[in-house]
């Protein structure tokens, strides 16, 4: 179990570093990141709708616009 607390004080450590800094590559990969998570969550809102409307597990990748 102290281990495990150790790991997270580290973790939280490190992450609290990276918002922090400055650094340009950091905040490219913040950016990309960003983008990323944005458009997942785009996909799994359409996947939702499209599941309201056709009662399926369908995807409809081709009816979202992705930004």
């Amino acid at each position: 179990m102290q281990l495990e607390a150790a790991h997270a004080v580290k973790i939280t450590k490190l992450v609290e570093y990276v918002d922090r800094k400055e650094d340009p590559l950091v905040q490219v990969v913040r950016t990309h990141q960003h983008n990323t998570d944005s458009a997942v969550l785009q996909t799994a809102r359409c996947q939702r709708r499209k599941q309201k409307k056709d009662g399926k597990a369908r995807g409809c990748m081709g009816n979202c616009h992705v930004t």
